[in-house]
């Protein structure tokens, strides 16, 4: 007996070529940071700093390819290389909940006063400064929320950037009046 699934045999050829693609990107960029010069280590060592470097990979139903996130203090260069930073890229997720869009960014030992949280040209503009670390992101909000209604908090470090969707204002009967 076989069971038609409705798939087709190309569909998961196509996602294994992606995930080959990306985690290629992914070796390359840790073979660059097992290339740091010496000196570099040693004035982070220095300072007291670690070298952070991470990602998450998300890939759902709805998304043309995987959606690869980096954080932590080591950033990619072009056109090639690493460069170990003083300001931390901190891990963030957009999650959808149905009516509101909730942007939520790691930011460890931050409190209210460290954050500085700006929209622009519908990009969140996101630094906070603490004690030990500096983070700085840039994030782009999703094209159906709604850019004048943001609430954020923060607890623990656990910041959450609240944004409603637009509502597409509904239908509405019209009533045409003769005039007098």
């Amino acid at each position: 007996m076989v069971i038609d699934m409705g798939f087709e045999e190309d569909f998961f050829d196509e996602i294994d070529r992606l995930f080959k693609e990306e985690m290629r990107r992914i070796r390359k960029l840790i073979t660059e940071l097992t290339r740091i010069r010496s000196h570099e280590l040693r004035e982070l060592e220095r300072r007291g700093e670690p070298i952070v470097f991470g990602f998450s990979y998300r890939w759902h139903s709805g998304m043309d390819k995987p959606e690869i996130k980096f954080f932590g203090n080591v950033k990619p260069q072009q056109p090639f290389g690493i460069k170990v930073d003083d300001t931390v890229t901190p891990v963030y997720d957009v999650i959808d909940k149905g009516d509101h869009y909730e942007i939520i960014v790691e930011l460890a030992g931050a409190k209210k006063d460290d954050v500085n949280i700006e929209l622009k040209d519908r990009t969140l503009y996101i630094t906070a400064n603490t004690k030990y670390k500096k983070y700085r992101h840039n994030i782009p909000i999703p094209p159906d929320a709604s850019p004048n209604d943001i609430k954020a908090k923060i607890n623990n470090g656990i910041l959450v950037v609240i944004l409603k969707k637009k509502t597409d204002g509904g239908s509405k009967r019209i009533i045409v009046e003769e005039e007098e």
